[in-house]
C-alpha cells in the first residue's frame, strides 16, 4: 500500500490536469445533451458517477505497488484475451460491430482490459538485462503477445482500437532499447500500408523506401529479407484493400474527400468542420452551439465532443484542452524518463503512447485530418467503460511516478 514516502513525489500536475479534462468533459456532455428533445437527456449525470468510480479505481491502482501488476501480468492477460474470444459469439451488435460484453446489468468493452494487460506483460518480457533487440529473433516473443490480441480486437471489427496496440508496441520496442534504424526498417511494411491507403498508389512508398535503405544501410541478408516482404506487400495491397469491409473502406474514401459524398458518408466530417470553424476565437458560448442545437453534428457527445468544444468555446476553449492533454502527455513521459525500474518504465510508456494515441486520432478525426474511426476523446467524450480506463490509466502513471525512485 501507498506510504508516505511515496507520497512526497505525488504528481499534482497531472491529477490537477486530468480532473479539469474530466470535469470540462462532464460539462461539454452536458450542453451536447441538453437540447430541447434531445434522448441523451440526463447522461451528465452518468458521466460524473462514472467519473466518481473512476477516481476510486484510480487511487486502488495507484496505491498497490506497480510489481504486484508485473507478478499478476500474464493472468491478467489470459483473462482478457479469454474475455475478448467470448465477444466473438456473445457479444453485444452495435452498429455492425460486436465489441461489448453484457455481465448482468454491467456492459463493458473487454479491448479495453485487453490493452493495459498486454502493456504489462510486453513491458515484463521487455524487462531482460540481455535482451538485444537489434536481433531479429527476439522480437518473435514481443509481436505475438502484441498481436494476438490485436487480432482478436480487429475480429469485432475495430480498426482503430486494434491499432493501438500496434502502437504502443512500437513505442515499448524502442524505449527498451531497439536502434531507430532498425525500427523504421521493420516498420517499412507498415508504412507501405499507410501510404498506399492515402495515396491509392504505391510509388510513393517506393520512394521513401528506397531513401530509407539508402540511409539505413543494412546487411545484405537483411536487405534481401526487406526486399521480399515489401514487394510481397505491396503486390497484396490491392487484394488488402478489397478484404477491407466497406464500412472501413468508406472511412479512407470520406477521409480522402468529404466533400464526394456530403450526405451521406462525408456528412460527419462536414458537419465536424462547420461547427468547429464557425467557433472562431472565442466561440459561440457555451450551450449556445448552434450545430449541436439543430442535431446537425452527429456522435455529438462521444467522438465529435471536440467539435462542440470548438464551437462553443472557440480557439481558446479547444487550445486549453490540448495544453492539458499535453501536460499529461509530458508529465507521463518524465515519469517513464525518471523511473529507475524498467518495468514502471515502461508500463508509462505504454500507457502515454495509447492515451497520445486516442487524442491525436480523435482530434484529427473531427478536423478532417484522419478517417473516422470512431475513437474517443480521453476524459471528454461520453462513455463508461472509456472514462474508467482512462482513470486507471492515470493511476498507473502516478503509481509509477510516487515510486520513481525505487528500483
Amino acid at each position: 500500500m501507498t506510504d508516505r514516502r511515496s507520497l512526497r513525489h505525488f504528481d499534482w500536475m497531472l491529477l490537477l490536469s486530468v480532473l479539469t479534462l474530466a470535469l470540462m468533459g462532464i460539462a461539454l456532455v452536458y450542453s451536447a445533451t441538453s437540447s430541447p428533445g434531445s434522448t441523451h437527456a440526463g447522461f451528465h449525470w452518468r458521466q460524473l458517477t462514472w467519473l466518481g468510480i473512476g477516481i476510486v479505481c484510480a487511487w486502488g491502482v495507484a496505491a498497490v505497488h506497480y510489481r504486484v501488476y508485473d507478478t499478476l501480468a500474464w493472468f491478467g492477460y489470459a483473462i482478457s484475451l479469454v474475455l475478448l474470444i467470448l465477444v466473438i459469439p456473445f457479444g453485444t451488435e452495435v452498429l455492425g460491430a460486436k465489441r461489448w460484453l453484457r455481465i448482468g446489468g454491467f456492459q463493458f468493452q473487454p479491448s479495453e482490459l485487453a490493452k493495459l494487460w498486454t502493456i504489462f506483460v510486453l513491458a515484463r518480457h521487455l524487462d531482460q538485462k540481455r535482451l538485444d533487440l537489434s536481433r531479429a529473433h527476439n522480437w518473435v516473443v514481443p509481436i505475438l503477445i502484441t498481436f494476438v490480441p490485436m487480432i482478436l480486437v480487429l475480429k469485432e471489427p475495430d480498426l482503430a482500437t486494434s491499432l493501438s496496440f500496434f502502437v504502443f508496441f512500437v513505442a515499448m520496442m524502442f524505449w527498451a532499447g531497439m536502434p531507430i534504424t532498425t525500427l523504421l526498417l521493420a516498420l517499412s511494411p507498415v508504412m507501405s500500408v499507410g501510404l498506399f491507403f492515402l495515396t491509392r498508389s504505391e510509388w510513393p512508398f517506393a520512394l521513401v523506401f528506397v531513401a530509407l535503405l539508402l540511409w539505413a544501410r543494412p546487411r545484405l541478408p537483411v536487405l534481401l529479407v526487406l526486399l521480399v516482404l515489401n514487394g510481397a506487400v505491396m503486390i497484396g495491397l490491392p487484394h488488402l484493400w478489397n478484404s477491407l469491409e466497406p464500412y472501413q473502406r468508406g472511412r479512407i474514401e470520406t477521409f480522402l474527400d468529404p466533400d464526394e459524398d456530403p450526405t451521406g458518408a462525408g456528412y460527419q466530417v462536414i458537419q465536424s468542420q462547420i461547427a468547429i470553424g464557425s467557433g472562431g476565437p472565442i466561440g459561440r458560448g457555451y450551450l449556445h452551439g448552434t450545430q449541436k442545437a439543430l442535431s446537425f453534428l452527429p456522435m455529438k457527445h462521444t467522438d465529435f465532443i471536440f467539435s462542440v468544444l470548438g464551437e462553443e468555446l472557440g480557439f481558446w476553449g479547444t487550445s486549453l484542452a490540448l495544453l492539458l492533454f499535453g501536460v499529461v502527455c509530458f508529465r507521463g513521459l518524465w515519469i517513464a524518463q525518471s523511473a529507475r525500474n524498467a518495468f514502471g518504465s515502461l508500463i508509462a510508456v505504454g500507457v502515454v503512447s495509447v492515451f497520445f494515441y486516442h487524442v491525436l486520432v480523435n482530434v484529427l478525426m473531427t478536423l478532417g485530418w484522419a478517417p473516422v474511426a470512431g475513437v474517443p476523446l480521453p476524459l471528454l467524450s461520453y462513455g463508461g467503460t472509456s472514462l474508467v480506463m482512462n482513470c486507471l490509466q492515470i493511476g498507473i502513471l502516478l503509481n509509477v511516478g510516487m515510486r520513481r525512485q525505487e528500483y
